[in-house]
């Protein structure tokens, strides 16, 4: 029962029309040639199908029969069978007149043979160790991309996870774990797939790589906080029909995030046409000239220039002539050298030029930077003025901004979302120095270290934030995240309830403080919070945990003797995430204690043991209900299971007394009873019970 590896379920399900849907088409058009091929569930309404469709959809559910439409565009709709019964219709379009030609009892009988077929499909495209899809599905997926006729922008991650040296179980089930988590996480955006050794990859339609590298921070984010071992991203995106190199570069990336890091980030932009990078250095020809300037000048301003409108090239001749002073120019920008000035006399001569600029109709941004500031270096000058550049960007054309904190700021966020930490750190770092009491550049400097794992080193910076701010939102939330991730759950809470007292609402505070509620057993506390997490939905792209609120809020349900509320949730945690043990061995208690059926509970419960069967709770709650059901003997295996992992408590030891007085062995479950007895002598049932049994004994 503890194999670690999924169990192939080669019945076919609705859900499955959406993993498997290219693969699906695929084999439907050799049986069945056609031009498009579309899947309907076996119950879904009909919002949102063609009207065409809808009828024609409904027949095949009613009729449980092949439905053909000749008018206009040949249409065949064809029930999908699991066994004997409908999972899905699918919708054929351009369907060749030979096939449209045959019986409908022809049809019926190519569709059950074609849908035994998908059931092969199926078994070969589900991964053994995570249950989720393996490379097959996610080539087809990015072949559907290929073939998509509408022009969208389509995301490519790679995650690679290693798990911790010493994980209990093993790395297969680590990694089965993780598989499980990145399920529940980001399910709802698109399908992860294992390609093998714990390397996960999802093609996300519609969404811009920019979108994705967010996502993939959230999801670092939470194997660090969940100390689920180490983690990088690769991420790249594009569009429909450019996709032969899509996983070569999503690859090169995740390359490069393994260099930056135990949890690094690459998006594959951030490795081609460097040229184009914002804060890519002038050519060598621009800085030795700029450099010689520079060389016996103790006092000086630099000034980066860049004409708003790109079509304008720069000459040194001319722009030297108009402005009456050297230029060195490259064919974007321009630097003009300005000696022996200070600050004042620098943006007094930016602010003749651009008056000029502005009577000849023209507009240019400008970054300034002058010598000495602080203790930058003359060599460092020319890569500050272009931040400074970079920098005036944020106030519209025309406009001109001087090198300061909040630039390194801005350039250190340019290396933080393309996942680069330890440029990010160092950006930030020399803002600090130039103004150490700039919340944003704390925030920023904690935010990194913690992406470094370095959480020691990050909570003094949110801490230096409060001080100044003890309502800054940010700070609380990434404080308490900080706290949460090295295991202070204590500090957590308090930090996190302070965040709630401000007037912003923030989905994974809520969710991490429902977590820590439920780790200490506060039920009541972790329904409240997690119930406002349940109803904000997952607004955006940081909401990547929305499927696993079911779990904890099912949970905390569970506990609080909410039956109902606990069985809706789980189930729907179960939806999220079908590997899911604690929901589950949880389902399968409640679905015996309601009536439902014990038959189902005990195999939820098998399910979670097989999927953790390091957890002696999921072992206990197997073992009473094969002992309900009157199964002993299995019963007696999971008490052989169970008793290795726990001794102590007393519902193991209700559990083995219970067992031993079903099979008869009365003087043993006395035995047991009297342990009970002896930590708890106020316990009334078991001295009843064990009243009763030894009148039995005494009786013969």
């Amino acid at each position: 029962m503890s194999f670690p590896f999924y169990h192939y379920e080669v019945r076919v399900e609705s859900r499955d029309l959406d993993l498997l849907a290219p693969l699906f088409a695929e084999n439907i058009k050799a049986v069945f040639p056609c031009e498009t091929v579309y899947f309907v569930g076996p119950a879904v309404s009909g919002d949102g199908l063609p009207t065409r469709w809808k009828a024609g959809v409904e027949v095949v559910r009613n009729s449980l029969q092949p439905v053909k439409d000749k008018s206009q565009k040949p249409v065949l709709y064809l029930p999908l069978w699991a066994g004997e019964e409908l999972f899905g219709v699918a919708v054929l379009l351009g369907t060749e007149g030979a096939i449209l030609d045959l019986s409908a009892d022809a049809l019926l009988e190519k569709s059950k043979s074609m849908s035994r077929e998908l059931s092969l499909v199926k078994l070969a495209a589900i991964d053994s160790l995570t249950g989720l899809g393996n490379g097959l599905v996610l080539q087809s997926r990015l072949a559907a991309v290929a073939k998509a006729e509408q022009e969208t922008e389509n995301a490519l991650v790679l995650f690679d996870f290693c798990p911790k040296a010493n994980e209990v179980g093993g790395a297969g089930r680590a990694v089965a774990r993780m598989g499980a988590c990145l399920q529940s996480l980001i399910g709802h955006l698109a399908f992860p797939c294992h390609l093998g050794n714990g390397l996960f990859g999802l093609c996300w339609d519609g969404a811009s790589e920019e979108i994705a590298v967010k996502m993939a921070d959230q999801v670092v984010q939470w194997l660090k906080r969940d100390h689920l071992g180490r983690g990088q991203a690769g991420i790249t995106s594009c569009k429909n029909g450019d996709v032969p190199d899509y996983f070569d570069h999503a690859w090169q990336a995740l390359l490069v995030a393994r260099k930056r890091g135990p949890f690094g980030l690459c998006a594959y932009t951030s490795l081609v046409d460097r040229a184009s990078h914002p804060l890519y250095p002038p050519s060598g020809k621009i800085v030795r000239r700029l450099r010689h300037l520079m060389k016996d000048e103790k006092q000086f301003g630099l000034v980066e220039l860049q004409a708003d409108d790109p079509s304008i090239l720069f000459t040194e001749e001319l722009f030297s002539e108009v402005l009456g002073v050297p230029v060195t120019t490259d064919a974007s920008s321009g630097y003009v050298f300005l000696a022996k000035m200070t600050e004042r006399e620098v943006l007094a001569w930016c602010q003749a030029v651009q008056t000029f600029f502005a009577e000849n109709h023209l507009r240019f941004s400008m970054g300034v930077c002058v010598y000495p500031f602080g203790k930058f270096r003359k060599g460092e000058m020319i890569g500050n003025c272009r931040k400074a550049l970079l920098h005036t960007a944020f106030f519209g054309p025309g406009s001109c901004t001087v090198f300061d904190g909040v630039t390194l700021n801005i350039s250190g966020d340019v290396y933080y979302n393309e996942g680069d930490m330890v440029k990010a750190a160092r950006e930030y770092q020399s803002g600090l120095k130039i103004d150490p009491d700039n919340v944003n550049l704390l925030n920023s400097m904690g935010v990194t270290m913690a992406q470094m794992a370095r959480y020691t080193k990050a909570i003094p910076y949110f801490e230096k934030v409060l001080d100044v701010d003890p309502r800054d939102f940010m700070a609380l939330c990434n404080l308490g995240f900080a706290h949460v991730a090295m295991g202070h759950q204590d500090q957590a809470v308090t930090v996190f309830e302070e965040g709630l007292g401000c007037d912003k609402i923030h989905f994974d505070l809520l969710f991490q403080l429902g977590k820590i509620y439920s780790s200490q057993g506060r039920f009541g506390d972790t329904i409240k919070v997690l119930e406002r997490a349940e109803k904000m939905g997952p607004e955006n792209i940081e909401d990547v945990s929305h499927g696993a609120v079911h779990r904890f809020l099912g949970e905390a349900y569970y506990y609080e003797k909410k039956t109902k509320k606990s069985m809706a949730s789980l189930q729907r945690a179960i939806r999220y995430n079908p590997r899911d043990a604690l929901s589950l061995s949880l389902l399968g208690e409640l679905y015996a204690e309601s009536g439902e059926g014990i038959d189902i509970g005990v195999t939820f419960c098998q399910q979670a043991v097989e999927l953790d069967a390091d957890c002696w709770q999921y072992w206990l709650r197997l073992g009473r209900l094969l002992l309900r059901n009157r199964q002993l003997e299995e019963g007696q295996q999971v008490l052989q299971q169970l008793l290795p992992m726990q001794r102590q408590h007393e519902e193991v030891f209700l559990f083995q007394a219970g067992l031993y007085a079903a099979q008869g062995k009365i003087k043993k479950a006395c035995a047991v009873y009297q342990k009970v007895l002896k930590k708890n002598p106020k316990h009334k049932e078991v001295g009843r019970v064990l009243n009763r049994l030894q009148k039995k004994i005494d009786k013969g």
